[in-house]
């Protein structure tokens, strides 16, 4: 029998992409410098910084998401689950060890699989809580999201993810538009109908 996985390889091979950024990554490992930056953070009296990594911890490594990146990955990956719940396609081991590497600094509030259910191409990613108070509250919407790695049968530039990203959303809105449009528009056609049953004729105003 023919084998179709040597022949298919090339094609279904799974592109890994991790998003250390080059800066931090040696206070991963190295202690000494990790001292010299925690002191120097002190030093300076660097409020800010503090509030990006936790005692006695690394500085969280990985890229800070813009806003324009989290939109273009929100729309090519609008399903979302927490790294132990997902179960839609294996986590590549390059992945698993950033996962592994993130719980035991404890960088992140939660970690997520942000995928597409018709074609996966996911990505994990870490959330952090912006204060204190909002992790006291549970408050979400705002956390600040880091980039820890993304894979998918065919690796793509930011750019290219960009186009797809404004192809679906152009979709997308203009069919939620069309449908907003056809329902104000039956809610136009049948005003005299709405006017009628909520005030009613003149003779629904006599006693």
């Amino acid at each position: 029998m023919k084998d179709l996985t040597k022949n298919n390889s090339a094609e279904m091979k799974t592109v890994v992409e991790t998003f250390i950024i080059e800066e931090t990554a040696e206070l991963i490992y190295d202690n000494d410098k990790l001292d010299k930056w925690n002191q120097m953070v002190e030093e300076l009296g660097l409020s800010g910084q503090k509030t990006i990594v936790k005692q006695y911890k690394s500085p969280i490594p990985f890229m800070h998401m813009k806003p324009f990146i989290k939109s273009i990955l929100e729309v090519l990956c609008p399903c979302k689950k927490s790294v132990e719940n997902y179960d839609i396609t294996p986590i590549p081991v390059e992945i698993l060890d950033l996962i592994t590497l993130s719980k035991r600094e404890n960088y992140f509030d939660k970690m997520e699989i942000w995928y597409d259910d018709k074609s996966p191409d996911p990505c994990c990613v870490g959330l952090v809580y912006q204060n204190e108070s909002d992790r006291a509250s549970k408050y979400e919407w705002n956390m600040r999201p880091y980039l820890i790695g993304k894979w998918s049968d065919v690796k793509q530039s930011f750019a290219e993810l960009k186009e797809r990203a404004v192809s679906r959303f152009r979709v997308e809105e203009e069919n939620r538009i069309k449908l907003q449009i056809r329902y104000n528009q039956r809610q136009l056609e049948d005003l005299d109908s709405t006017i009628f049953n909520k005030f009613g004729t003149e003779d629904s105003l006599l006693f």
